[in-house]
């Protein structure tokens, strides 16, 4: 009888550490989502207050060789400044 006690208790600690871990893994998992969530809000906000700031936009040709544009097109075509920057 005593044999299947210890057993038993045995089982008993071994499930209680398997709950704990998934509770930690639960627990790390929700702490991570929510640090992502903050820094994309925080990003937002870094964003928004940037475009406050930078309100102007400068037309000058430097400063248009290196404005990132949406386009259309399959091949994009970069300036020469941006190429030497990615060689």
């Amino acid at each position: 009888m005593k044999d299947e006690e210890k057993e038993n208790v045995k089982n008993e600690n071994k499930k209680e550490v398997e709950d704990i871990k998934e509770a930690t893994a639960a627990d790390l998992l929700s702490l991570l989502k929510d640090f992502f969530k903050l820094q994309n809000q925080y990003n937002h906000f870094r964003i928004e207050e940037y475009k406050e700031w930078n309100d102007k936009e400068c037309e000058c040709p430097i400063c248009v060789d290196y404005t990132v544009h949406l386009c259309d097109e399959k091949e994009p075509v970069f300036c020469d400044g941006f190429m030497e920057e990615w060689e």
